[in-house]
């Protein structure tokens, strides 16, 4: 199952030890290369460091093949972006005659085709959370998200489209437009209302 991400829980992978980049979409790990190299450092990988969460569709075309460019001191073709050499001293941690950027390994996730906000309206607290989430995300990708940052007990809620006890429940296995979500109104997120419940079944 392909797990989607939205921009801002990219662009915190940035340091040596937990290193995103973005090509076309395509979220690619690159902590394991950047990990192995510890001892065989150069200027290449010095270089990557600072694109780290970045968006590099620019030097690659949507296959993942690097863009290339002419020389002016030599006439001869040379890639946009020189990192794309390097590859892991560990035949374990790659896949044999891929280069990093077409490499399954490496590939974690796809970049959502587009963000949406919805605010989680809990009745028990009488908070209001409002979260940017996938367009690709069903209510249990939303469910789980909410549960790791705002509060551990989101599957012991039910959680409905509407306030009041005949408003349906979500499909969990559905996205939001699935379940009835469709753009905002006027730049008004969409509510999410959540009924806690004792019922352990649910959870």
């Amino acid at each position: 199952m392909i797990k989607y991400y939205i921009y801002d829980e990219i662009v915190i992978h940035d340091k040596i030890d937990d290193f995103w980049v973005n090509i076309h979409r395509d979220v690619i790990d690159l902590t394991p290369l950047l990990q192995d190299r510890r001892d065989s450092w150069n200027l290449n990988l010095e270089y990557m460091l600072g694109f780290g969460g970045k968006d590099l569709s620019s030097y690659f075309y949507k296959d993942g093949t690097p863009r290339c460019e002419t020389s002016p001191q030599t006439g001869k073709k040379r890639v946009l972006f020189p990192p794309i050499v390097e590859v892991t001293t560990s035949d374990m941690l790659r896949t044999k005659e891929k280069i990093w950027s077409q490499d399954p390994k490496y590939k974690i996730g796809k970049l959502t085709k587009q963000e949406r906000q919805i605010r989680i309206i809990n009745t028990l607290t009488g908070t209001t959370q409002l979260m940017k989430v996938c367009e690709e995300d069903t209510i249990y990708d939303i469910m789980v998200k909410y549960k790791r940052f705002y509060n551990f007990h989101a599957s012991s809620y039910i959680w409905k489209k509407k306030p009041g006890s005949k408003s349906r429940r979500l499909f969990f296995n559905k996205t939001l437009t699935e379940n009835g979500f469709f753009k905002e109104n006027h730049g008004i997120p969409p509510s999410i209302w959540l009924y806690y419940s004792d019922d352990l079944t649910i959870a």
